[in-house]
């Protein structure tokens, strides 16, 4: 696997972020935006984080290793223009009844360009489109030479954070899923490219609730020959979960698959089972105003908290940032975007070399505080956990804008000297690490 480490003239932050790119994507997407802007890697830099850009094994600069073509294989996905421009770059212009719909989709308003082909900005975007593969051994060796580093993914660049959090959660500071591949054990598209409220049960896809390969999960999950399909849950059992429709009690028209209990207790509680290993670890969703996301993000993170995952769910129209599309990393507000993420980060415990630093607290009075997955039936999740915003929403937009003009680069630090910098052993530039292979 490829791997482009950038580093500030000073670390000021105690973990090191690892950008990991989803489908149609490679590492560059991080680096430089369509309309020539520079990228979240630079906005990240700025703030004193060590970044680290991969390539996932068999996309760009990584090429193709046999190895990426074993059994631990994601699916792989495609993207024509016309999809790009239906779906990412220009939704709006497209009717409900014409290709691609949700119910927010009249709000996209930041795409850099009009988003159509023959755009030059579309042009530039179209040209990083790739395909992604499996990369869970490849992350896990990258994190073996890093040392203790927060995970930031978007799409399938989630799962790949998940998946690699379960085998090496030690290592994993929190994850950020920048609008993870969803719903859990099916999909939001009733017909064609138009999406619906209620997810449609696809027993192939997300089989294991938030990835298509093994994770851990407290109690084991039975072998698939073990599950007697239950006629209660109308046949809609996957291999390995007795399933159950479940519909949000804040707003009927929403449905997605859940699990049944393992058990109930005497005293009524319902057991579920866990994610073992990711719940060691903070997550993050983030969703759009104006994406296909805003429809069904809620029921990924339902199913997370459902699984004993802390999960803070930051709906960016919530925190007064409006207009965006499923590309918010590229459009022309990205960095407002990344600014929500750099303070959640800084709520993470600092722990280097046996130094505990906690957040300052005036970086944590703007976003919620992780919640914990519930111990009995799932929660309502369309809100921001504990009251999302306490300043007023014209005051954050007005302190982001501030700190990006006067180049405030240490505000939500206790200081550019009091956080040791995280040094990798032994690592380049510019680098290729073999996940099981040969170090080149």
């Amino acid at each position: 696997m490829y791997v482009e480490s950038l580093e500030p003239e000073k670390v000021t932050q105690p973990y090191p972020l690892v950008l990991i790119h989803g489908d149609f994507h490679s590492g560059k997407v991080w680096l430089d935006k369509p309309d020539g802007n520079p990228g979240w890697a630079a906005y990240f830099l700025k703030q004193g984080y060590h970044v680290y850009l991969v390539d996932l094994p068999g996309v760009g600069r990584s090429g193709k290793h046999p190895s990426s073509t074993g059994g631990n294989v994601a699916k792989l996905s495609s993207l024509t223009p016309q999809t790009v421009e239906q779906e990412l770059t220009c939704p709006e212009k497209y009717p409900w009844h014409q290709a691609s719909a949700w119910e927010t989709v009249a709000r996209h308003t930041q795409w850099p360009g009009d988003g159509r082909q023959g755009d030059p900005i579309f042009t530039q975007y179209m040209a990083s489109v790739t395909r992604q593969t499996q990369a869970q051994e490849a992350l896990s060796a990258l994190l073996q030479r890093t040392g203790k580093a927060i995970l930031v993914g978007e799409g399938t660049g989630c799962i790949m954070a998940w998946l690699t959090t379960d085998v090496m959660h030690g290592l994993v500071a929190g994850v950020l899923s920048i609008e993870p591949s969803g719903p859990p054990f099916g999909s939001a598209r009733s017909r064609g490219r138009l999406y619906g409220h209620r997810a449609v049960f696809d027993p192939e896809v997300r089989e294991w609730g938030l990835a298509d390969i093994p994770l851990t999960y407290d109690p084991p999950l039975p072998k698939p020959q073990a599950i007697i399909p239950d006629p209660t849950v109308d046949r809609r059992n996957n291999p390995f979960f007795p399933l159950c429709e479940y519909t949000n009690p804040e707003d009927p028209r929403k449905s997605c698959f859940m699990q049944n209990p393992v058990r109930v207790t005497d005293g009524g509680e319902m057991i579920f089972h866990q994610l073992l290993h990711l719940r060691k670890v903070p997550h993050a969703v983030i969703t759009a105003e104006a994406s296909s996301h805003s429809i069904f993000d809620w029921a990924t993170v339902a199913f997370m908290r459902q699984a004993g995952l802390q999960v803070s769910w930051l709906r960016l129209e919530e925190l007064c940032i409006r207009g965006n599309g499923r590309l918010m990393f590229l459009e022309k507000n990205s960095d407002e975007i990344a600014l929500v993420l750099h303070k959640w980060m800084a709520r993470l415990p600092a722990v280097n070399q046996g130094m505990v630093v906690p957040a300052p607290a005036s970086a944590l009075e703007a976003l919620p505080k992780p919640v914990p997955g519930p111990k009995s039936a799932p929660v309502p999740v369309s809100e921001v956990a504990n009251g999302v915003v306490s300043l007023s929403c014209l005051w954050m937009l007005f302190w982001g804008k501030l700190m990006m003009i006067m180049g405030i680069k240490h505000m939500y630090n206790s200081g550019p000297s009091s956080i040791p910098a995280v040094q990798p052993q032994g690592m380049e530039t510019q680098h290729q690490i073999e996940a099981g292979w040969q170090f080149v």
